[in-house]
């Protein structure tokens, strides 16, 4: 049994009100050496905000997120030159890159466009970014874990070391900031959308992805499971609706929301629902099982089985789109305005 961890009582980060409903509650599931603890899932009564009231205190965060944790070593699991040639890999790639091209055609500078990676991790995005034929793309990025940010700078990239809200970075420096499943990460969402804000030129993009709580399999599987929950590293979860007034409020113009496929949050959920399965002591089987057959952290390797799933899954989340008009994972591109 691991010991618990600190936690602290929140409002609502968006509108303050403290006044939240019970939603659900879970527990870390995909990685062994974390915590116990149980938490819970509320919405803001007044502005509909979803966020883990309590949630784990900053000073936890080498808790919550181990050595071994996934984001930190994308660039290693792409290994070999022929694991780079796999068919995941180079999807993965295309589906990056094509995002991008589509942010930098509204950027200031279309021509050598300056771009920072807000959890920029060991860098495989920003790699990939460099590897724009048509447009030479200056990169940067930020993240708090040291040895990730030691790779990205061996990389060639500038990177900022620490958490995005408090790092020193100039002002007005940057034509397109990226931060792809950050936000809901962080302790103060309003404030690093502040940031964003601040460090754009007039007229840069804010490329902000996140999970949507209000998709269909959100509301499926609402009870515990959704894999979007990411317990207990998901702080604060958002719909088109809320989404939308934080950037009004923070001063953003809401250029467009896309909803693209999610496929890791379906993988979670499984992984979720068939470790929960069974009496009490057949868990620990239940969850091998689950391990085997949704590796919450392998995911991201490039094999046969990953493929699969991630062409399967992909396939069920564009069928909800045509259905729905969304997805359960959110980009909404904000544009900070030129001021005469």
């Amino acid at each position: 049994m691991k010991s618990g961890i600190k936690k602290v009582a929140v409002a609502c980060n968006t509108c303050g009100a403290d006044d939240a409903e019970f939603v659900t509650e879970g527990s870390e599931h995909e990685y062994t050496d974390t915590t116990d603890d149980v938490f819970t899932v509320v919405r803001c009564r007044a502005c509909g905000l979803f966020y883990l009231n309590p949630r784990p205190d900053v000073s936890e965060l080498k808790t919550i997120y181990p050595d071994s944790y996934y984001a930190y070593h994308l660039q290693k699991q792409a290994g070999t030159c022929e694991n780079r040639r796999s068919p995941l890999y180079q999807a993965r790639r295309f589906v990056y890159l094509s995002r991008l091209r589509k942010a930098l055609r509204l950027c200031p500078d279309t021509v050598n466009p300056s771009v920072l990676d807000v959890g920029c991790a060991d860098g495989r995005a920003l790699n990939w970014y460099k590897q724009l034929p048509e447009i030479a793309v200056e990169t940067y990025g930020v993240d708090f874990d040291e040895p990730a940010v030691a790779r990205a700078r061996q990389a060639g990239h500038r990177v900022f070391l620490g958490r995005f809200e408090e790092a020193e970075i100039p002002g007005e420096m940057f034509d397109l900031v990226v931060a792809t499943h950050v936000i809901e990460h962080v302790a103060d969402p309003k404030a690093f959308a502040r940031k964003a804000f601040q460090v754009l030129k007039p007229g840069g993009i804010f490329l902000c992805e996140t999970p949507n709580a209000d998709a269909a399999d959100a509301r499926l599987f609402r009870n515990r499971h959704w894999g979007g929950y990411h317990f207990p590293r998901h702080w604060v979860l958002y719909t088109p609706q809320s989404l939308r007034r934080l950037a009004a409020e923070v001063g953003f113009e809401v250029v467009r929301l896309d909803f693209h496929p999610a496929p890791a949050f379906w993988n979670w959920t499984f992984h979720s629902l068939i470790g929960s399965l069974g009496p009490p002591g057949a868990r620990g089987a239940m969850r091998h099982l689950a391990d085997r057959l949704f590796p919450p952290v392998a995911f991201q390797e490039n094999n046969l089985r990953n493929l699969l799933a991630v062409s399967l899954f992909t396939s069920v989340d564009l069928l909800i789109k045509a259905a729905t008009g969304q997805t359960s994972n959110m980009a909404a591109v904000l544009r900070r305005p030129v001021y005469k």
